[in-house]
């Protein structure tokens, strides 16, 4: 994937006027459905202008969520025993417009923990602090906290993100230290911001504050992001490098589950997670198998069964891909197609999207593990092997999307 050439700049507005995805083998099995984590966007505002932002292509201006609405979508998720909520996407605390005096989303917290839902925030640190400022007694409800920085340097941090948030960023880490709750770190990884340097830098940050690192590299939601996607090379080498200065969390990517030997089970996406779109502007709450592919958007959590939602052939193509890996191109006698399965499907789907113009989910993961080890002069880098990830804690983020997790080591 070092090399790709873009093809026509796809629309990544699609999603608002037609179904556009296929259906695809719709006679294979289906990986069985267990829907825990969710990830909700809970409004469509929001004053900042990152770079690499994947939702601002699905959230529209025009409706808001009302009390009534949000009560009758935690209604459809507590009918699926659903475990977790996140919520991000927008900054959350401009759920209403930009007056954080409208905000709801101390409603929402509150409502979902009196319902025992444990809930998480992804935040730039606004969030939090006006949290912390107008609404204290919400924080101590929430179960785990994720702060974004797109780089330790506070330079490089502003102006990706197209405002002063650095120190915001800070602040809310300070505060998660004064309420004592779990705190990650969250880095989407770029071209430019996951050198050795950098992870070194994001490394000491989290270790000052005692926090969790969480990666995510890069989906390209827009064919712009093509252009600061990580390559090949820099993902193995970059992730083996900071995993090795960590003890594991979770390994919710596929291929990083194959590359240290760790029984994985493919990407969870529509299988144990899905994402809540924002209000559209006339009136719909929808939803998709995973927060990178709106075009797999479906359905409306105010007038759809979820259960119905669930079971559309947009979340069913994800659960057949997941079970059928050998059905993926490429993929049919790999040795790693047990636990990778095809590695993450919104990664496959969009690379293959921007350089083909094909809309597939059975395409193979652009970073493929067997094919790296084939092509790399120097080989495979180290990873760590076997590790036994903990299961005494609850973090929003685990199994809920292909993702990284780990805990700085002690020097």
């Amino acid at each position: 994937m070092t090399n790709l050439t873009t093809q026509n700049p796809y629309d990544h507005e699609a999603h608002y006027k037609l179904d556009v995805v296929p259906i695809e083998y719709p006679e294979l099995d289906e990986y069985p459905v267990a829907i825990e984590n969710i990830g909700w966007t809970i409004g469509n505002d929001c004053p900042y202008r990152c770079n690499h932002c994947y939702s601002m292509s699905a959230r529209r201006k025009g409706m808001d969520l009302e009390p009534w609405m949000i009560d009758k979508i935690i209604n459809q998720l507590l009918r699926l025993n659903v475990k977790t909520v996140n919520l991000g996407g927008n900054e959350p605390i401009f759920t209403s417009g930009l007056d954080v005096n409208k905000t709801l989303l101390p409603y929402i917290i509150e409502s979902l923990v009196q319902n025992h839902i444990d809930v998480g925030l992804t935040t730039s640190g606004i969030s939090l602090i006006h949290l912390q400022r107008n609404f204290p007694g919400t924080i101590p409800l929430l179960n785990d906290i994720d702060i974004s920085f797109d780089s330790p340097f506070e330079d490089e941090h502003n102006k990706n993100r197209g405002a002063s948030l650095y120190q915001s960023a800070l602040k809310a880490l300070r505060i998660c230290q004064e309420y004592d709750i779990d705190r990650t770190i969250i880095m989407a990884a770029m071209s430019w911001n996951f050198s050795q340097k950098h992870i070194d830098g994001i490394l000491e940050l989290a270790r000052v504050y005692s926090a969790n690192i969480r990666v995510n590299p890069l989906k390209p939601v827009q064919t712009k992001h093509m252009e600061i996607m990580l390559t090949t090379e820099s993902f193995y080498d970059g992730l083996s490098y900071l995993m090795s200065k960590c003890d594991q969390i979770d390994l919710g990517e596929p291929i990083l589950a194959s590359a240290c030997s760790h029984p994985g089970q493919g990407c969870p996406c529509g299988r144990t997670s899905f994402r809540i779109h924002s209000i559209t502007p006339d009136g719909k709450v929808p939803v998709s198998p995973c927060v990178y592919l709106h075009d797999y958007k479906v359905g409306d959590l105010l007038a759809d069964d979820i259960f119905e939602i669930i079971h559309s052939h947009q979340f069913r193509s994800f659960r057949r891909r997941v079970a059928n890996p050998q059905y993926v191109k490429g993929c049919k006698d790999c040795g790693y197609l047990s636990t990778c399965r095809g590695g993450c499907a919104a990664r496959s789907y969009l690379i293959n999207l921007h350089t083909t113009g094909n809309h597939s989910l059975f395409v193979k993961d652009p970073y493929c593990l067997r094919d790296y080890e084939e092509a790399a002069e120097n080989g495979l880098p180290a990873f760590p092997q076997h590790p036994v990830l903990p299961n005494d804690r609850i973090l929003v983020h685990r199994n809920y999307l292909c993702t990284w997790i780990g805990k700085p080591k002690a020097e």
